[in-house]
């Protein structure tokens, strides 16, 4: 039963807790009630049965002094009648009876007691006996009626809790959608919200979909580096044809693809000749190799410019080529930073000046492990660079769901 209410909607599940509660709450003080009123009823009969006990005992003690039992049996017969007493005896001061009236039946009988004086002698004693029937019967008919008064408050508390639940597994079920980019399968019916939302929480690539900063301790000027050269066709013929406010806005558009695509990467990115950017990858990371990196970027910025091209009226043709340097790029305290890269971006420049339909990649990177298990590469005659045909399954299906983010917020209205 716990294992079914686990796996309902969210909707029935806050229902059956809302009416779950309200019950054990209101049987509570049904239980408490019944308690309290029960011992209310008892005292008020006591009270009631002593004050007749000494109403009769007043009303006999004369005919008593007198000796006239003929008129005490009268006034006990007329006692019964018009009284709650179901049986009335008179006994002298030795326990005989001396009148009775009344008929005692029934399980729930109370006898009470009072004595008959003449002046100030006891010459007697009265005991009447009552009926709590009639009594206990109202008591449990007010007992009932709470209890179905809980068992209506329960089902409001159900209907409440279903209509809030409703509403909350909607905006979770929204929530769900924007995690799975639209791409997930539609949540079967009566499926619960919060599993499917950790179920594709869980699918997320999380590690990788992190913009990612090597912390570790650097050595620029000695380390292997891959270099993504991108060479701003589009850009060089717009400086002359563009106004000023329009090429600012081409020009930062251009940098929040290229910016937003290094970012899944860590890639370091710098102006490094005229028209042409410069996306520089080192060290280790989670992601895979710096040229395997190097490529995924590539692929992005690529793939965004694309799908950002049909809505635009600008193109943003460029020419991409990658490769790699057993040295870094330098930092602040060289006196030339990035000398140790030239003679590689003189090589770069060069092959994209043949302006290369896809993205091509240096001997150099062929060989690099990652590049070779997980890209799929056509050759080419240009300096013994191949050509990036595509990429293996799982790895494709990453850069897809990246490329959804990434259009995502580019196309947000209120992205700066």
């Amino acid at each position: 039963m716990l294992n079914r209410l686990k796996n309902a909607p969210l909707n029935q599940q806050l229902a059956a807790v809302a009416a779950g509660l309200c019950l054990v709450v209101s049987l509570a003080l049904v239980a408490l009630a019944a308690i309290s009123s029960k011992h209310l009823q008892g005292e008020q009969q006591a009270q009631l049965g002593n004050a007749l006990a000494h109403q009769i005992a007043r009303r006999v003690s004369t005919s008593l002094e007198t000796g006239d039992l003929l008129s005490i049996t009268a006034s006990l017969q007329r006692f019964v009648d018009t009284s709650p007493a179901v049986l009335v005896t008179i006994f002298d001061v030795e326990g005989k009876a001396l009148g009775e009236a009344g008929q005692a039946m029934g399980q729930s009988l109370n006898q009470y007691r009072a004595p008959v004086l003449i002046e100030s002698d006891v010459a007697g004693e009265v005991r009447v006996t009552t009926s709590s029937e009639s009594a206990s019967a109202a008591h449990q008919r007010f007992v009932l009626s709470l209890l179905g008064l809980s068992i209506l408050l329960s089902l409001a508390a159900y209907g409440v809790g279903s209509r809030f639940g409703k509403s909350l597994g909607h905006r979770i079920g929204r929530l769900s959608r924007t995690l799975a980019l639209e791409d997930a399968p539609p949540a079967s019916p009566g499926s619960n919200e919060l599993s499917l939302l950790e179920k594709r929480a869980a699918a997320l690539p999380m590690d990788l979909l992190r913009a990612r900063n090597d912390t570790e301790p650097r050595e620029e000027n000695y380390r292997a580096t891959a270099v993504l050269y991108l060479q701003l066709e589009s850009l060089a013929s717009y400086v002359d044809t563009l106004d000023e406010q329009s090429l600012h806005r081409y020009a930062d558009r251009l940098h929040q693809v290229i910016y937003a695509a290094a970012g899944f990467y860590g890639g370091d990115l710098q102006v490094t000749r005229q028209f042409a950017l410069a996306v520089y990858f080192s060290g280790p990371n989670k992601a895979g190799s710096a040229p395997f990196r190097a490529a995924s970027c590539a692929w992005l910025i690529r793939s965004v410019a694309a799908e950002l091209e049909q809505s635009m009226t600008l193109s943003m043709k460029m020419s991409m080529a990658i490769s790699e340097s057993e040295l870094g790029i330098g930092d602040a305290r060289d006196i030339y930073p990035g000398l140790y890269m030239q003679h590689t971006l003189d090589d770069l420049q060069t092959v994209c000046a043949s302006k290369p339909p896809k993205i091509l990649l240096s001997p150099s990177v062929i060989d690099d492990t990652d590049i070779d298990g997980r890209l799929q590469l056509q050759a080419t005659e240009v300096m013994d660079y191949a050509m990036l045909e595509s990429f293996a399954g799982p790895y494709q299906d990453l850069l897809e769901r990246q490329l959804q983010l990434i259009l995502k917020r580019l196309m947000d209205p209120g992205f700066l």
